[in-house]
């Protein structure tokens, strides 16, 4: 289980993208996992198989514990095998030695004793016995992902029949409970002013869609997920791209959601700026005129967050998405409106970013999620600080200054060039932006040659 961040305790597996024994190439991804914050992929480092899987999707372990083993479809793994498992041993004594300690502290808090001979039901004159007949879902038996769906769909493990092993509720339970839901009516002290199952309940969370404003067509008018989604559906699509892509804006100190949102500047040495400017008109002199320094800055954005990868995703529903395929936004006319999402930039040449860009109507509606977003000042006339929720970053270069440095052969004159990105607080911290901007600045200094390593493979 890789460790997501510096405050996890504990990972889940939410899916095995391949199953045991399946072939997987190297970068592929082979597993998401998920922290108490963020979420992440297990890439494959090299060339291999599945051989082994120790946690099933909806388990929950430590990071470094071991959850499978990808080797060689060849490879001995017998000492990996007798490794992982003599870990887990230890890793399950360890966490029954705890649970045993804290049912023991929570016993004696309570008052609580054990039954002897005497106390059930021997000793006392009327015969009478006194126990606890509550339950609760912690003493129901459920597999990890059917308590992982019961949570999902808000349904009560206690109210729920298993069908599995020795009665044991399974996830395929659990959505038959809320399925079962849907159809039943609102109990008589039911106060909540709209009707919906769990199931709905969650759908119009994720799609952002306000409950009191769907009809629905469940028993007796209650609203079921189908109606959530036609709903969202129905929704102008001006309004439906706001809900799900939030929007490119600039905050002033004036408005309250700054305090979510820091900024970070830092500016190019002399070099990494004249290799920028010498780059970009290299590359116009040869072979495309059309080419612009925001054409530059997202080749370069783009090889940086290879390298700090959690600036390239999304914050939602208090979740951190990190992302792997660069879906970059540019913000590259006067109104600062999103001017197209370069899909997959990270595997795009210079030539085709400069395609889209050019194709790309302001008007039109991008296809896909932006994970991170590039503007150029010279472009654009916003102020403040640039934020295109739920992207967590922004990035803004400005080529625009210059350094007048006095020499003995008079003053010279020296491309000043800064680039500040915009962060949100909930995802990322100020040490990794500043990481992020130093390490554009370091690519900027190769400009020439990360631009032709994007024509690699597309001669």
């Amino acid at each position: 289980m890789p460790k997501l961040g510096l405050e996890m305790e504990q990972g889940t597996v939410l899916e095995w993208t391949v199953r045991q024994g399946d072939e997987v190439s190297e970068g592929e991804m082979i597993a998401e996992v998920e922290s108490e914050k963020s979420i992440g992929e297990v890439e494959a480092r090299e060339d291999g198989t599945l051989r082994r899987v120790y946690a099933e999707e909806g388990d929950a372990v430590p990071p470094g514990t071991p959850i499978g083993i990808f080797a060689a479809p060849d490879a001995d793994i017998a000492d990996l095998e007798a490794e992982a498992e003599a870990e887990l041993e230890d890793d399950a004594e360890t966490a029954e030695s705890e649970g045993e300690t804290a049912a023991t502290k929570t016993a004696e808090a309570s008052g609580a004793v054990a039954a002897t001979p005497e106390t059930a039901g021997g000793g006392g004159d009327d015969g009478s016995q006194t126990g606890d007949t509550g339950g609760s879902s912690d003493d129901v038996k459920a597999s990890p992902r059917a308590q992982k769906r019961a949570e999902e769909l808000g349904v009560d493990l206690t109210t729920v029949e298993g069908t599995g092993f020795d009665s044991a509720v399974t996830e395929d339970d659990v959505e038959a409970a809320a399925d079962a839901a849907e159809s039943e009516p609102a109990g008589e002290g039911d106060t909540e002013e709209v009707k919906a199952s769990p199931r709905a309940q969650k759908r119009a969370e994720e799609l952002g869609v306000d409950l009191t404003t769907v009809d629905g067509t469940g028993f007796e008018g209650a609203i079921t997920e189908s109606d959530v989604e036609a709903a969202a559906e129905a929704e102008p699509p001006v309004k439906r791209a706001e809900r799900q892509r939030g929007g490119v804006e600039w905050l002033s100190a004036e408005r309250p959601e700054l305090d979510r949102y820091e900024r970070v500047t830092a500016t190019a040495d002399p070099p990494a700026g004249e290799a920028l400017f010498e780059t970009m008109e290299a590359v116009r002199t040869a072979f495309e005129q059309r080419v612009t320094m925001t054409d530059v800055a997202l080749v370069l954005a783009s090889a940086t967050l290879s390298e700090h990868a959690v600036m390239n995703g999304t914050f939602t529903e208090s979740t951190h998405q990190v992302a792997e395929p660069q879906h970059i936004a540019l913000v590259a006319d006067i109104n600062g409106s999103v001017s197209g999402v370069i899909s997959d930039a990270a595997n795009k040449s210079l030539t085709e970013i400069v395609d889209i860009r050019q194709s790309v109507d302001g008007e039109s509606e991008p296809s896909h999620q932006a994970t991170f977003t590039v503007t150029n000042a010279a472009e654009t006339a916003g102020s403040g600080r640039l934020i295109n929720p739920p992207a967590v970053a922004a990035l803004e270069i400005d080529p625009t200054g210059e350094r007048a440095v006095p020499g003995g052969n008079g003053v010279t004159i020296q491309p000043l060039v800064t680039a500040s990105l915009t962060y949100d607080t909930r995802a990322i911290g100020a040490g990794e932006a500043q990481a992020f901007l130093d390490g554009f600045f370091e690519r900027a200094a190769r400009a020439s040659e990360l631009i032709l390593g994007s024509y690699r493979g597309r001669e």
